[in-house]
């Protein structure tokens, strides 16, 4: 006994609807997979920049809370953000931590110390957002970037720079010192 009768007439052919859900699927199963890998992608960027915005408001509070910092708190500090970053890779996170001086002249930076990067410049200019700026103060400063490559789509699409920045006021001092007061 043949199992798959043919159909009789043309009619019969498009009548017959056995096969209907298996080609509905094989047409939708592309854009489900790809809505899937998206969607999951895009939960990791999400989480990658909720952690660069946790070590910049850490690295900013850190340094705040103290009255002088020096290589070693700064290279800890730097460790502290690094694993803030877990399970992430932390070599592409570059940090820069100033202490800026708000004066009715500009805003000039005192002192400045960064990892994996260039820090500021000594007595060079910042723009300073107006919610910020209390003239005769000092701020901290904290500025920290990470370059998110995609984990799913890394041939699709190139490198993300997500960024976040944190302006902090000194809580022992009037001024944060490098080293020495």
């Amino acid at each position: 006994m043949n199992r798959f009768p043919r159909p009789r007439r043309l009619r019969d052919l498009l009548a017959d609807r056995s096969g209907l859900s298996a080609i509905e699927f094989a047409l939708i199963l592309p854009f489900m997979v790809t809505l899937y890998l998206g969607g999951t992608e895009l939960s990791h960027m999400m989480t990658v920049d909720r952690k660069v915005t946790s070590a910049a408001s850490a690295v900013g509070d850190l340094v705040a809370q103290t009255a002088v910092v020096n290589r070693t708190e700064m290279d800890n500090i730097y460790d502290a953000a690094g694993t803030i970053l877990n399970p992430y890779d932390p070599s592409t996170l570059t940090m820069v931590v100033s202490s800026v001086e708000v004066t009715n002249r500009g805003d000039k930076v005192l002192w400045s110390d960064a990892l994996h990067t260039a820090p500021r410049a000594r007595n060079s200019t910042v723009a300073l957002p107006e919610g910020v700026r209390i003239e005769g103060t000092t701020l901290i400063l904290a500025e920290v970037e990470y370059t998110y490559t995609p984990t799913l789509g890394s041939s699709l699409t190139e490198p993300l720079l997500l960024r976040d920045t944190f302006y902090m006021r000194p809580r022992i001092t009037d001024e944060v010192c490098w080293d020495r007061c």
